[in-house]
C-alpha cells in the first residue's frame, strides 16, 4: 500500500512538470533560425520585460533561436550588439603586432585565460553576456580606458519575447519588373570545422579571403574578418559559423575562430 501510494504521487509530480507553460526540456528543444516581425524589438539580457535592454532589431532581420523559457527565446547577440572584455585579458593578434602596440590601436586579439566574462558596459558591475576561453580570437572596435569594445562573441546571449520572432523566414523574390513573391526557406545551418587556414588569392569579386583545409583534405572558403584571418595564415584553428554557400565552393560566414595552435 505505502509502494503504491509513492508511486502514484511520483505519477501526479510527473504529470504536474509536464503541464507547466513554457517549461522546455533539453532533449526536446531544437535551435533554429528565427525572423523579427515587427521593428523597434527589444534584445533583453534576462526573459523579462522589466531586464536591461541591451540593442534592438529590426523587422526582417535573422536571429538564431539557441532556447526558450515560458514567452521568451534565447538568442545569440547580432554584430551591432554592445560587447565589452578587459584589456589585459586579450593579447593582439594582428599581422603588424609591432605597430599594433607602438600605435596602442588593436583590431584583433586572442583571449589568454578560459573563462573570460563578455560584459554589456565597460565595468565589472556590467550584465556578463557570456563567456569566452584561452586562444579565442575577438574583434576589437574601440578602446575605452582599461576595455575593449569589441563584437559580440558567438558565446554571447540575450532574449527576446517569443511573440515577435516567426519560425519561418520569409524572403522577398523578384517574379517580374512589377511584381514579388515571398518564398518560406530553410537557412543553413550551424558548422563547426577545424583545419588549417591559408590565403585565397587575389580573385575578382571573390566572396570570400582566405579558405579552410581540413584534416581530409577538404575546403572551405571563409568569409570574416580580414585581418583576423590574417593573423592566422597557416595555422590550425576551429571555425564555428554558417554555411552560406554550400557545394562545390562551400563558403562559411565565420562567427567565431579559435586558434588550436
Amino acid at each position: 500500500m505505502l509502494l503504491s501510494h509513492r508511486i502514484k504521487n511520483t505519477l501526479i509530480l510527473f504529470m504536474f512538470c509536464f503541464s507547466l507553460p513554457g517549461i522546455v526540456f533539453a532533449d526536446t528543444f531544437g535551435a533554429f533560425t528565427g525572423q523579427i516581425n515587427a521593428n523597434g524589438i527589444n534584445v533583453r539580457v534576462d526573459s523579462s520585460v522589466g531586464a536591461e535592454v541591451i540593442c534592438t532589431l529590426a523587422k526582417g532581420e535573422l536571429v538564431e533561436v539557441v532556447w526558450e523559457a515560458y514567452d521568451w527565446y534565447k538568442i545569440r547577440l547580432p554584430k551591432e550588439a554592445p560587447a565589452y572584455i578587459k584589456k589585459n585579458l586579450l593579447e593582439c593578434n594582428d599581422v603588424n603586432a609591432d605597430f599594433a602596440l607602438q600605435s596602442g590601436k588593436c583590431l584583433s586579439a586572442k583571449v589568454i585565460k578560459d573563462k573570460v566574462n563578455i560584459r554589456l558596459r565597460p565595468t565589472e558591475l556590467a550584465w556578463i553576456l557570456g563567456q569566452v576561453d584561452k586562444t579565442t580570437v575577438v574583434n576589437i572596435i574601440a578602446d575605452e580606458e582599461g576595455w575593449y569594445k569589441i563584437q559580440p562573441v558567438y558565446q554571447s546571449y540575450g532574449w527576446v519575447n517569443k511573440k515577435f520572432v516567426n519560425k519561418d523566414v520569409v524572403v522577398a523574390q523578384k517574379q517580374n519588373v512589377s511584381a514579388k513573391v515571398t518564398q518560406t526557406v530553410k537557412l543553413p545551418d550551424q558548422l563547426a570545422v577545424e583545419g588549417t587556414v591559408s590565403p585565397y588569392g587575389i580573385v575578382l569579386w571573390r566572396k570570400a579571403t582566405h579558405k579552410l583545409i581540413t584534416s581530409e583534405n577538404k575546403i572551405y572558403l571563409l568569409k570574416g574578418n580580414r585581418k583576423s584571418l590574417d593573423s592566422l595564415n597557416y595555422r590550425k584553428v576551429k571555425v564555428i559559423g554558417k554555411l552560406i554557400s554550400p557545394g562545390a565552393n562551400s563558403v562559411i560566414q565565420i562567427d567565431t575562430i579559435e586558434a588550436l595552435d
